[in-house]
């Protein structure tokens, strides 16, 4: 059963999120997308949306026009792992 999602264009900057699914509002990006480690099960902060969505995916900043952050579909991430914690903050 999959995680119930909400669109990356709807979750507000600063939230840490889990891809749940690269849907068909970004189907044609989705090779290149997880080429930049953005992909299903991924974790990535989300930084703004305007003018364009934001994202920080590791240590890479990717920005999205809007009808692709509406493709991507994600969840919240609740592990410490997932918030992008290091050891210097344990």
């Amino acid at each position: 059963m999959k995680p119930a999602a909400d669109r990356l264009v709807d979750v507000a900057p600063g939230t840490v999120v889990r891809v749940v699914e690269i849907g068909a509002a970004a189907a044609d990006w989705r090779e290149r997308l997880q080429a930049y480690g953005l992909a299903p099960g991924g974790v990535l902060k989300v930084l703004q949306h305007a003018p364009v969505t934001v994202v920080r995916v590791d240590r890479t900043d990717l920005a999205f026009e809007a009808p692709i952050a509406t493709g991507i579909l994600v969840s919240a991430a609740t592990l410490a792992s997932d918030r992008g914690e290091g050891s210097e903050e344990r």
